[in-house]
């Protein structure tokens, strides 16, 4: 049966070769990611299907209830103020990606609202993922919720806003998990210290560099002790000791010249 109806073809495209190239022609125009996504929604739209125009991203977030299409839409929004629009659209924007990336019940979609939010400069978007991080309890699997509580503070790194030192400050500082903790959560909380760590990098106040001194005197891990090194080297232009034991000293003092390995064995300061 498969094969006989296979062989049908044949006939078909030697009697309409015409309406074969007009199908290539549509399925090549429109063969990107985004419209192969919007056939396959269940609330496709059609006249953006066979290139009549995309809809706003902004319109399919609050019309469509598809959690893929809304994710696409979300990823695609850019900061009204940095790209040439005006405070009621920055407003507009805020608002939706508010409700998405603390009440959204698709875990894509938080996600993704969380990432765009990420490449504003509005503070009150540092506000809103300071919130998604801190939420009590999330509603989706473990592995979902750890990701989103990541991510935000991923996107707060990448924003650089001032006063999301303090949050980072106590993700950084916040202890280990305890000794009976599964490993889901151990991991947890590594993977969110080490991004507070990285994070508290890019800042020069004498509270960020305190946390840094902090982790490298209590810490045990070494993935975590290296990441609060490299961080706080960043941070105060300085290079220091790496071994825990120096770290148990009332004064820790940075490293001099002279002091370096490299140093030592070349006679050039890295």
């Amino acid at each position: 049966m498969t094969r006989q109806r296979g062989l049908a073809i044949v006939p078909m495209f030697r009697r309409w070769p015409g309406l074969f190239a007009v199908a290539a022609a549509l399925f090549v125009n429109v063969g990107c990611a985004a419209r192969w996504d919007e056939m396959l929604s269940h609330e496709r739209d059609w006249s953006y299907v066979f290139g009549m125009g995309k809809p706003h991203p902004l319109n399919v977030i609050l019309e469509t209830t598809d959690g893929h299409r809304r994710a696409q839409a979300l990823s695609e929004l850019q900061e009204p103020l940095q790209n040439g629009g005006d405070a009621k659209d920055q407003d507009a924007y805020l608002k939706v990606l508010k409700e998405s990336a603390t009440a959204d019940p698709e875990p894509l979609c938080r996600l993704t609202s969380i990432r765009a939010l990420g490449r504003f400069k509005d503070p009150r978007a540092a506000r809103i993922l300071e919130d998604a991080y801190q939420q009590p309890k999330l509603p989706f699997t473990p592995e979902n919720n750890s990701l989103i509580r990541k991510e935000s503070l991923v996107a707060l790194e990448k924003m650089h806003n001032d006063e999301s030192r303090h949050l980072l400050i106590r993700v950084a500082r916040q202890p280990g998990p305890p000794l009976d903790a599964n490993l889901e959560d151990r991991q947890q909380t590594q993977d969110e210290k080490i991004v507070a760590i990285r994070a508290l990098g890019k800042y020069k106040q004498q509270e960020c560099k305190d946390a840094l001194v902090h982790v490298m005197r209590t810490e045990k891990d070494i993935a975590l002790r290296d990441r609060a090194l490299a961080s706080l080297e960043e941070c105060t232009g300085q290079r220091w000791p790496a071994e825990r034991a120096a770290w148990q000293t009332e004064n820790v003092q940075p490293l001099q010249p002279q002091d370096n390995l490299i140093y030592r064995v070349t006679g050039f300061k890295n």
